[in-house]
C-alpha cells in the first residue's frame, strides 16, 4: 500500500467528532499546560485538518482548536496570576531561561495585549506568554480580546492549510507512490533530530542572538528602510547586484515555465540557483557584506518561492492549493512585519530557510526536468520517476519552509518585546 493511501485508511478509522474533541483538548493543554515546550501544536492541527473530508467538519474543527487554544491562554493566565514573583523560581522556567523570562514579563508590562495576539503566532512563546501575562497583571478583559482574537487568525491559518493539504493527496498520491515512504523516513528522521538537539540544549527563551537590526528614529516606515540599507556602510558592490540580477531573472523563468520552454526554464533556473549560491560566498571573501546585500537576499529567497511556485500553479504542474500553502507563511511574516515594525524589520535568512530553498529548487527541478525529458508529456514514464523525486523534495521543502517561517517570526517578536523594554528606561 502507498502512504497516502494508509493516511486515508487511518483518516476513516476516526469519527470527526473524536478529531474535534483531540483538536480542543491538544491546544488547550498547549498553552495551558505548558504541553507545546514538547510538541508544537502547528503539525497537529495541520494532521487532524488533513483528516477530515468536508467543510462542516474543518469548520467545526477550526472552532474547537480556536476555542482550546484561548481556554489554555486563560489557564496559564490563572496560574500566572495565583503564582506571581514565585513562578520565576520554579525549576522549568530555570531551565527556559530566567533572564528571558523576566524580559517577557517586563513586555508585556508594557505591550500588554498587542503581545498577547502577536505571540499567539509563535510556537514556544505562545505557551510562555499567558502565564507571564498573568504574572504582569495585564488587565484581563483586554488579554481575553487579544487571545481570543490571535486563537481565530492561528486556528484559520492551520486548518485552512491542512483543509489544503487535504484537497491535494489524490494529485499527490499519482507522483509519490512508494515513494512516499521515503518522505515518511525522512520527515521522522528530521523530527527525530531536532527533537533530540532540543532536549540536549534545552528550549530556551530566544537570547540576544536573535535580535534583529532595526532602524527606530526616523518617522515613516520608508525614511526608517532608507537609512537602515543605504545609511551604514558600502552597498554598491558586486554581491547586491547578482542578488539583484537574481530577481530581475524571476519573470523571465516564470514565463519560460508557462509557456511550456522547459529546457530555457531550466537554464535559467540554474543561472537564478547559482547565483543565489554566489552572493554570499562572494560577499564574505571579499569583506562586501551589507545590510542592503542582508535584505535584499531574504527578499530575493521569498521571491524566488513565491514566483516559481506560482508559474508552476499556473502551469498546472502543481495543484494549485499547493501555491497557497506556499506563500502561507510568507502573508503570517509580512502581517507581523506590519503589526510590530510597520513593515521595515530586516530578517537575515536563516539556515533552515537556505536548506528550504535547496529542497525547493531540488523538486522543482526535478518536475522540470522530467517534463523535459518526457517531451512535456506528464504522462511519460520519465516524468513520473522525476516526478515522485521531486514532489518528495517539494513537500520537504514546504516543511523547511514553515520551520523557517516560525524561526523569522520568533525573532521578529522577541525584538519587538526588547524594543519595548528599552524604550521603558
Amino acid at each position: 500500500m502507498d502512504i497516502i493511501g494508509w493516511v486515508n485508511d487511518a483518516a476513516t478509522a476516526l469519527p470527526d467528532p473524536v478529531i474535534w474533541l483531540i483538536g480542543l483538548l491538544f491546544t488547550t493543554a498547549e498553552s495551558g499546560l505548558w504541553l507545546g515546550l514538547v510538541v508544537p501544536g502547528e503539525p497537529v492541527v495541520l494532521l487532524l485538518a488533513a483528516m477530515l473530508d468536508s467543510a462542516p467538519g474543518a469548520l467545526v474543527l477550526f472552532l474547537a482548536v480556536a476555542l482550546g487554544g484561548s481556554l489554555g491562554d486563560q489557564l496559564g493566565y490563572l496560574v500566572g496570576r495565583r503564582s506571581g514573583g514565585r513562578l520565576r523560581d520554579s525549576a522549568i522556567v530555570r531551565r527556559l531561561g530566567v533572564d528571558g523570562w523576566d524580559r517577557a514579563v517586563e513586555a508585556l508590562e508594557r505591550r500588554g495585549a498587542q503581545a498577547v495576539f502577536l505571540t499567539r503566532l509563535v510556537p514556544v512563546l505562545r505557551c510562555l506568554t499567558p502565564t507571564a501575562a498573568g504574572v504582569a497583571r495585564v488587565p484581563y478583559r483586554s488579554f481575553l480580546a487579544a487571545s481570543l482574537l490571535g486563537s481565530l487568525l492561528w486556528s484559520a491559518v492551520y486548518v485552512g492549510v491542512g483543509s489544503l493539504v487535504r484537497a491535494t493527496l489524490d494529485t499527490v498520491r499519482q507522483y509519490l507512490g512508494a515513494t512516499g515512504w521515503v518522505l515518511l523516513f525522512a520527515l521522522v528522521v528530521v523530527v527525530t533530530v531536532v527533537a533530540i538537539a532540543r532536549f540536549r540544549r534545552g528550549t530556551a527563551i530566544p537570547g540576544d542572538e536573535a535580535m534583529i537590526p532595526v532602524t527606530l528614529h526616523e518617522k515613516t516606515p520608508l525614511a526608517r528602510l532608507r537609512t537602515q540599507l543605504f545609511s551604514d556602510d558600502d552597498w554598491k558592490n558586486l554581491p547586491n547586484a547578482i542578488t539583484a540580477g537574481r530577481i530581475v531573472l524571476l519573470p523571465v523563468f516564470a514565463a519560460l515555465v508557462i509557456t511550456g520552454s522547459y529546457w530555457a526554464a531550466l537554464v535559467v533556473g540554474a543561472v537564478v540557483f547559482l547565483s543565489d549560491v554566489a552572493d554570499g560566498q562572494i560577499a564574505r571573501r571579499m569583506g562586501t557584506v551589507s545590510a542592503l546585500g542582508t535584505w535584499l537576499d531574504g527578499v530575493a529567497d521569498r521571491l524566488t518561492v513565491v514566483v516559481v511556485a506560482a508559474s508552476f500553479a499556473i502551469a498546472q504542474i502543481i495543484p494549485w492549493q499547493v501555491f497557497v500553502v506556499m506563500i502561507v507563511p510568507d502573508l503570517l511574516l509580512a502581517f507581523v512585519a506590519v503589526v510590530a515594525f510597520r513593515g521595515t524589520p530586516e530578517v537575515p535568512v536563516s539556515i533552515a530557510g537556505k536548506i528550504r530553498t535547496v529542497f525547493l529548487f531540488v523538486g522543482f527541478f526535478a518536475l522540470l526536468t522530467g517534463l523535459a525529458l518526457g517531451g512535456g508529456d506528464p504522462t511519460s514514464a520519465l516524468y513520473r520517476v522525476f516526478g515522485g523525486v521531486g514532489f518528495v523534495a517539494i513537500l520537504l521543502g514546504l516543511l523547511g519552509h514553515f520551520v523557517a517561517a516560525t524561526q523569522y517570526a520568533r525573532r521578529m517578536v522577541v525584538t519587538w518585546q526588547r524594543q519595548g523594554v528599552r524604550a521603558a528606561r
